[in-house]
């Protein structure tokens, strides 16, 4: 976990801007996302520089999706602290929510330029794929979105440390609040529980769809078909991957939201 990934000394000044590794990768993600989905975006002979327009205004659709949908599962933690819901950086940012806003906003721009919305939504689904596995990676940096405990010596297990504050009060590891909340582990504890690396696992999981999708690209016979494999193929990996987690409270029948939807 490293939350800061680096710090940039303003100088003359004895301050400096941090560089969080949430917001951080979440930007490469983007990028690389815009790259891919440019690619193919010559394929279906549409100028690159629309499907960058339309990349700029679907990742603020998206954040604005992701950060809603977040904040409503959540939302009894940030009514005690209200501002944090503008605190993006800090990570929270539900895949499902910006999927959706994504969407949304998305159609809107296709419709406005007179662009084919199941060709971009193909497009999109192979940008999505690998912009999620730069995302996940974001999420392992921050500590967020953390697994179960694991029993035994398993080979894929994370131990996430105790962190404090400027004031020397302990402000994380989420994972390590939770199981100090939980009482598994104490105050004098360094570190928390062993725990899957859930978010290692779906990084890897996106990274797989993103190259399914690029391959099977060129072979599709219908508009839409690429993003309605991207559906097929996350959905049930979203779905076990919840399984795994320790962050998501079940909300109907014994499921998560996002496996809800």
């Amino acid at each position: 976990m490293r939350r800061t990934l680096l710090e940039i000394p303003i100088p003359f000044l004895d301050v400096s801007i941090p560089i969080y590794s949430y917001g951080f990768m979440m930007m490469i993600g983007f990028l690389f996302a815009v790259l891919a989905a440019r690619r193919k975006a010559n394929y279906e002979g549409i100028d690159p520089y629309l499907v960058t327009d339309l990349a700029i205004y679907s990742l603020l659709g998206g954040i604005v999706g992701a950060r809603l949908l977040f904040v409503t599962h959540h939302l009894s933690d940030y009514a005690r602290h209200p501002l944090e819901i503008f605190m993006i950086f800090k990570g929270g940012l539900s895949f499902y929510g910006g999927l959706l806003g994504a969407i949304v906003t998305g159609a809107v721009f296709c419709k406005n330029r007179g662009l084919s919305v199941p060709k971009c939504l193909d497009m999109g689904s192979v940008g999505a794929a690998i912009g999620l596995a730069f995302g996940r990676i974001g999420c392992f940096l921050n500590g967020c979105c953390y697994g179960d405990p694991v029993a035994g010596d398993f080979i894929f297990m994370v131990l996430f440390p105790k962190t404090k504050d400027a004031h020397g009060n302990i402000d994380g590891s989420p994972a390590y609040l939770h199981h100090l909340e939980e009482g598994w582990v104490g105050f004098a504890d360094p570190i928390s529980l062993p725990v899957h690396p859930v978010q290692i696992y779906s990084a890897l999981g996106a990274f797989v769809l993103f190259l399914i999708l690029s391959n099977v690209y060129a072979y599709k016979k219908r508009d839409g078909e690429i993003f309605l494999l991207f559906c097929t193929l996350y959905a049930p990996m979203r779905f076990y991957w919840e399984i795994l987690r320790d962050d998501s409270t079940p909300v109907l029948y014994g499921l998560t939201v996002s496996q809800v939807i």
